[in-house]
């Protein structure tokens, strides 16, 4: 069983404001490891908000709308898939995608993505030529990520995740008639 998880890392943001922009709120709970669909967790100067769903509509569009510092990784591992991208101010600054269903090599780049860039891909390709039945090209983009947040999906560490729901104001997704 893998992940298909998407989460997205807001630097120096106020708390409520990411939340309010994203619809969600806090429930009081905790958890060592999120398990609920919605989470949230500060690594440094990062709020990182995680959803136990690939691709979820609150973060759709979560880097057109926030404000400051945004990324978003994007992790289905379950037929390859990765991505991270960055935003600043609304605007996409880079995007970095593996997709093994194109390619097993599969390496898509837009914008200007990090100078460490460089260095990763040079080592993932590099122990793709020691093994060619792992994905190591998938790890790029989560490599890529974690470096900026300091934050991986799959990384054991102690931290405590603060659990999430859909705000009270969010619109019903059904109404009677």
């Amino acid at each position: 069983m893998g992940f298909a998880i998407s989460w997205v890392a807001v630097r120096a943001s106020k708390e409520d404001t990411l939340f309010d922009a994203l619809g969600l709120e806090k429930t009081g709970e905790t958890e060592e490891i999120p398990e609920r669909e919605w989470s949230t967790t500060r690594i440094g100067d990062w709020t990182v908000v995680w959803s136990n769903r690939f691709e979820p509509k609150k973060l759709r569009d979560a880097g057109s709308k926030l404000k400051g510092e945004v990324i978003i990784c994007d992790v289905e591992e379950h037929v390859m898939y990765a991505s991270v991208a960055a935003f600043n101010d609304g605007k996409l600054s880079w995007r970095i995608v593996h997709d093994a269903q194109q390619a097993t090599d599969h390496l898509s780049l837009e914008g200007a993505p990090p100078k460490s860039l460089p260095k990763i891909q040079t080592e993932q390709f590099a122990r793709v030529s020691e093994d060619r039945e792992v994905d190591f090209i998938f790890d790029i983009p989560i490599r890529v990520a974690h470096e900026l947040v300091g934050f991986r999906h799959n990384e054991a560490v102690e931290r405590t995740f603060e659990v999430l729901r859909s705000a009270a104001g969010s619109k019903p997704k059904w109404k009677f008639w």
